[in-house]
């Protein structure tokens, strides 16, 4: 068996010195004679209410160690299986075409596409259907302003939102699996889908000025032939074809390639991928993205024609002022036409039944949905459609009074009945949409995907992420052939879909029906409706985008700087930047505040938990043992990579030259948390802060070399259970580390490191330079081994001593055998006396300091070989008088 031969019988008490040993005056008693033993204690056996008053000792804690290598051999320790490409091979046709196997399988993998025919032949008519009903009406009614709305936001005709509307709910009702969200066209969406549009124009513009350039600078030098030599803006127009593209047809474009891409994320299995814009990056691009939504509706909400503006900073005053424009705008002054200044401009020019009309649907959504729902609404057994019923009235006072023409008012003008026509999107214009189409998708999936994680967790359902990828790209896929926009999830409505009572996507199949009625009938009556009341619809439903700042805020700030950092970075990017820029850099700079974690994480050094065999932060707890034998604990909470090894070096070194816990620490003191350690990090009395490491190397500091051997730490452990992972770059600084500790007497040990970590280093040959009995299972293991050579010492020094009071007080046999056994106790302690001596000579004494150091302990050697003889000579005195 490879554990040492040590004494296991004996439960060790705790006292306020050591956390392994006992104190040098208090003799060991075995558990079934000690009354204060927790094994006959019958209290603590059956109320564990009293041991936090008191915690001298929680069990029996060990007094045994084996090292990692043995307890390997002891469990029999299984060795990763090698890579093999044919395994490899062989798992991922397993995994991908298994469904061709055979026609069972490959009819199920096909039906697994289509949700519905899954759910509906048992659909429970009886329970669902008057819930579904009620909330696919209800739905329904709330699609019908939001979409024509959104489509006037995207740059498109209204009609084209009722169609994004309809194809988008009927599809995800047959490919979809979540039952309560509601799918369609949202805001964001539809902006970053309109601003996708204009740059994309822009760039035709662009290259087809380059080429105007390009061939008259062929002419000036005769290479565009003799018949080309007059250019007319014929000629011009022969020679460079411009790009004609149609703006539904742009449109179609970037829906179908963001839907292949979502359909192509679902087939390499990476919707992983999404959750790279996180919760609060998300939230803080929505609230962004809102600010952008109400600038772009300035125009129409008060009817003024603010330009076609963009580029950065484009929502921002820059130019009310000239002194402002110079002084505070400079950044901004490329972009003239600014659209708050536009708009201050033209005040002058609002038409004032168009401003009472939007105050007027301000109002009334406020009272509607603010006041008279929560107070009231518990009173009608149904959701109140208040975006419709403005809607409504707010046509037929159009209608009635003639607005238009009488008071010069913008309507929709004609919006046309019947399906669209199914027709190919250009697949020429996709070099030129696939990176917006990229945004687009991801943002579309990112919000999807939260919406069904919190209906899942508030219903208690379930859905396949991966197949709801397979959804979402199948419904702008195939809605892109009937001009619609991309779409996604939208919380307002999912809400509305639940309290209504929605039990399944049959909610879904009753909104799409009645959109096919609006569609095929209604559309001519939407003729009267002011653009206004569109506007007043869509800035209202950023309200909740704007309302949920101070509690984001202030909850944030709370939980994590880093992501309230991120929140507010993302904000400030998408409102100075583009929305597409924005996002881009919000993404970046989450990727990077990453990477700052496992570049400068936390370091702990560890304390025994009084009582236990727990090792902990001491400075979370107060009720922990000091170490004696100059051990330090150190954990580092990161996996160890090349970005972080050089952080990891000198916070062991900090951790070995930081005071004990068990000294009071004051101000100038280093503490024991490594974040609260920068300050005077290796400052020493009698030092300067030049004397800070500027890169791990202790050849070079022989200040820091002669304060490590001063400091008394003897044993330093690393804890390395929080290595999840290990670099070869991290494993060559590793040994380096190890060995120059080494070089100074301080023993290194390993503990609790992972399999995945012990094989890396296996793989890197690590071993052949650091001994694998270095490394234990546990850190109780390894401090019991650092403590081992001066427990041996303590314990020597206890028998002599037991020895001796017994023989003079005349308890035990015979003098002659117990005079013999004594003698071979301080035989062994010569010897062990003389080999210490030995090895104290032979470490080459380089150091004024270090010479009294290694003289102290040869004192120390000398004083317990003196008390050994001194014990033989007082026993023989007592034989003779006796």
């Amino acid at each position: 068996m490879p554990f040492p031969k040590k004494n296991t019988s004996v439960p060790v008490h705790l006292d306020q010195h050591s956390p392994i040993e006992t104190s040098s005056n208090q003799q060991q008693q075995p558990a079934e004679n000690n009354i204060n033993s927790p094994l006959n204690n019958s209290s603590f056996l059956n109320n564990t209410q009293t041991t936090p008053n008191n915690p001298q000792q929680l069990g029996p804690i060990r007094t045994t160690y084996i090292n990692q290598q043995e307890f390997d051999q002891l469990f029999q320790f299984i060795p990763p299986k090698r890579f093999s490409w044919q395994l490899f091979t062989r798992k991922f046709f397993s995994d991908y075409f298994q469904c061709f196997c055979s026609f069972s399988d490959l009819f199920h993998f096909f039906l697994s596409f289509l949700p519905i025919f899954g759910w509906l032949p048992s659909y429970n008519f009886k329970e669902n259907l008057a819930g579904d009903f009620i909330a696919g009406i209800t739905v329904g009614v709330v699609h019908v302003p939001q979409a024509i709305a959104y489509a006037i936001l995207a740059g498109l005709e209204p009609v084209y939102g009722l169609y994004t509307s309809f194809f988008s709910v009927l599809f995800y009702a047959i490919f979809g699996t979540s039952r309560h969200v509601s799918i369609g066209p949202f805001a964001i969406l539809a902006l970053m889908t309109g601003i996708s549009c204009r740059d994309i124009y822009a760039q035709f513009d662009k290259e087809f000025f380059e080429a105007e350039i390009k061939l008259l600078d062929d002419a000036s030098h005769n290479k565009i032939g003799e018949e080309n030599n007059f250019l007319t803006l014929t000629n011009m127009t022969k020679l460079i074809p411009r790009v004609e593209v149609g703006y539904s047809e742009l449109v179609q474009t970037i829906t179908l390639t963001a839907g292949l891409i979502q359909f192509a994320m679902a087939i390499l299995r990476v919707e992983f991928l999404a959750s790279y814009l996180s919760d609060q990056l998300v939230n803080g691009f929505c609230t962004g993205a809102a600010v952008h939504v109400v600038g772009v509706q300035l125009g129409k909400l008060l009817q003024l024609n603010l330009g076609q503006v963009g580029g950065p900073g484009y929502l921002y005053i820059v130019r009310i002022f000239d002194f402002l424009l110079n002084f505070f705008f400079k950044i901004f002054s490329p972009f003239t036409q600014q659209i708050f200044f536009n708009l201050i401009q033209k005040l002058p020019q609002v038409n004032l039944i168009v401003l009472f009309l939007s105050i007027f649907g301000f109002a009334f959504l406020y009272l509607g949905k603010d006041v008279f729902s929560p107070k009231f609404g518990y009173l009608i057994p149904f959701v109140i459609p208040f975006e419709l019923l403005l809607v409504i009235l707010a046509t037929a006072v159009s209608s009635f009074a003639n607005l238009r023409d009488n008071f010069n008012v913008t309507v929709l003008n004609f919006v046309p009945t019947g399906l669209p026509e199914a027709r190919l999107p250009r697949l020429d214009l996709l070099p030129y949409v696939f990176g917006d189409a990229l945004e687009i998708a991801f943002v579309s999936v990112a919000l999807h995907l939260s919406m069904c994680k919190v209906f899942n967790r508030r219903m208690g359902t379930k859905t396949d992420n991966n197949v709801e990828l397979y959804a979402l790209g199948l419904v702008d896929s195939l809605s892109s052939f009937f001009t619609a926009y991309p779409v996604t999830s939208v919380l307002g409505r999912s809400m509305l879909n639940v309290e209504c009572g929605a039990k399944t996507q049959f909610s879904g199949l009753i909104t799409g029906l009645l959109l096919l009625v609006v569609i095929l009938w209604l559309g001519p009556i939407l003729s009267s409706l002011p653009v206004c009341i569109l506007a007043v619809i869509i800035i209202f439903s950023m309200k909740c985008a704007f309302e949920k700042i101070p509690r984001e805020f202030l909850h944030l700030w709370r939980v994590s700087k880093i992501d309230f950092l991120i929140w507010i970075v993302t904000i400030f990017a998408t409102i100075l930047l583009n929305v597409m820029q924005g996002l881009a850099l919000a993404v970046t700079f989450a990727l990077l505040t990453t990477i700052f974690r496992i570049q400068w994480p936390r370091w702990h050094l560890l304390s025994n938990l009084t009582g236990t065999e727990n090792y902990r932060d001491s400075g979370r707890y107060k009720r922990f043992t000091p170490f004696g034998h100059g051990i330090k604990i150190f954990r580092f909470d990161a996996p160890l990579l090349f970005t972080n090894v050089d952080h990891f070096a000198k916070s062991a070194i900090t951790a070995i030259l930081t005071e004990s816990p068990s000294i009071p620490i004051n101000n100038n003191n280093i503490t024991i948390n490594g974040s609260s350690c920068d300050k005077n990090l290796f400052k020493i009395s009698g030092t300067r802060k030049s004397d800070k490491i500027k890169k791990f190397d202790l050849n070079t500091h022989s200040l820091l070399e002669r304060r490590i051997k001063s400091s008394g730490v003897k044993s330093l452990i690393v804890d390395c259970t929080g290595f999840t992972f290990v670099d070869y770059t991290s494993i060559n600084a590793l040994a380096d580390l190890y060995h120059q500790l080494c070089e100074l007497n301080i023993n290194v040990l390993f503990a609790g490191a992972k399999a995945p970590v012990r094989d890396m280093l296996e793989s890197c040959n690590f071993f052949n330079s650091v001994p694998k009995e270095q490394f234990y299972p546990t850190i109780h293991d390894a401090v019991l081994a650092a403590s081992n050579k001066k427990k041996w010492q303590k314990r020597r020094r206890g028998f002599h001593s037991e020895l001796s009071l017994k023989k003079i007080s005349g308890g035990g046999g015979g003098i002659q055998d117990d005079t013999n056994s004594l003698c071979v106790g301080a035989n062994e302690l010569h010897q062990w006396s003389f080999k210490q001596s030995t090895d104290t000579h032979i470490i080459i004494k380089e150091e004024e300091e270090e010479e009294e150091l290694k003289e102290e302990e040869r004192e120390e050697n000398l004083f317990v070989v003196e008390f050994g003889l001194g014990t033989l000579e007082n026993l023989n005195n007592s034989e003779e008088n006796k």
